[in-house]
């Protein structure tokens, strides 16, 4: 199994609060669900911490293996959530590794 990890920190317009944007985030990452060959489980989570090292937002997300997490990158379905998501995303950092 593959667990993909993305951290990013949220670019908001003047008036957008950071649950707004979370929100279209959160709801797009799980509309992938069962759409998505080899994508067992995602979800996505806002930080509560104010540290200034903090990101704002995590994406975890669990494959079946590595094809499959190469396949997601350009799987229509997760360009439509690109489409949808980029626009809020500042910077990121992502971790990939296998689990036995």
């Amino acid at each position: 199994m593959i667990k993909h990890i993305a951290m990013w920190r949220l670019k908001l317009d003047e008036g957008e609060t950071r649950e707004a944007a979370f929100e279209v985030i959160r709801s797009t990452i799980a509309a992938q669900r069962g759409r998505i060959p080899g994508l067992l489980e995602s979800e996505a989570g806002l930080n509560f911490s104010t540290s200034s090292k903090a990101m704002d937002v995590v994406v975890y997300t669990v494959f079946t293996d590595r094809e499959a997490l190469r396949a997601y990158h350009t799987h229509p379905v997760h360009l439509e959530t690109r489409a949808k998501v980029d626009r809020y995303l500042s910077s990121g950092c992502m971790v990939d590794y296998e689990i036995d």
